[in-house]
């Protein structure tokens, strides 16, 4: 993605044919979004985004994924498997989903408190794995959000099945309602 006057990365899943969830804040003020579908790169347009939660839905037409998940919720104290990609390269971690938590943060422009349903994991994520899913039994449950900065080896993913009803509305209205996608702070 090309925004903000910078490249960023970030990883999603395809849970439609055609649609991709991810984390937000990595397509924050984007003016062009270019996802790789095994190897091939395809334009991809923003029709949900929720800087609150920090989730986001992109629509890539004409791809046909081969095996979209669901959406759904996870059982905590369970293994699953995160995906992100590095250096070009999709890479699979193990995490374990520690507990469901009330993540209280700034929303994605630093510019006011929001509560976002979240998983604690304990997983090794690194910058540029933001968007990437939490699996669990073939289901996305979560989006990789960050890293503890405190604790070494904890990590965070928003709790995609509780916090989807403002992405899953617009998606549905095709309306995003006041969100500004060009906005870079």
């Amino acid at each position: 993605m090309n925004g903000c006057g910078a490249r960023t990365v970030g990883s999603g899943a395809f849970v439609d044919d055609d649609l991709v969830v991810t984390a937000a804040h990595t397509l924050r003020g984007a003016d062009t979004v270019t996802v790789d579908v095994a190897g091939r790169k395809l334009d991809a347009e923003i029709v949900a985004f929720d800087p609150e939660l920090d989730l986001a839905y992109l629509r890539v037409d004409g791809v046909g994924a081969p095996r979209p998940m669901r959406v759904a919720a996870g059982d905590v104290g369970g293994r699953a498997a995160a995906w992100a990609v590095r250096d070009g390269e999709p890479v699979r971690l193990d995490v374990e989903l520690v507990r469901r938590i009330r993540l209280e943060t700034d929303d994605i422009y630093v510019e006011g408190e929001t509560v976002r349903p979240a998983y604690e994991l304990r997983a090794d994520i690194e910058p540029g794995d933001s968007g990437g899913p939490v699996v669990a039994d073939g289901d996305v449950i979560g989006v990789l959000w960050a890293r503890s900065a405190r604790t070494p080896g904890v990590a965070y993913a928003i709790d995609v099945a509780r916090g989807a009803a403002t992405i899953d509305a617009q998606l549905l209205s095709g309306d995003l309602g006041d969100v500004d996608l060009d906005r870079c702070d």
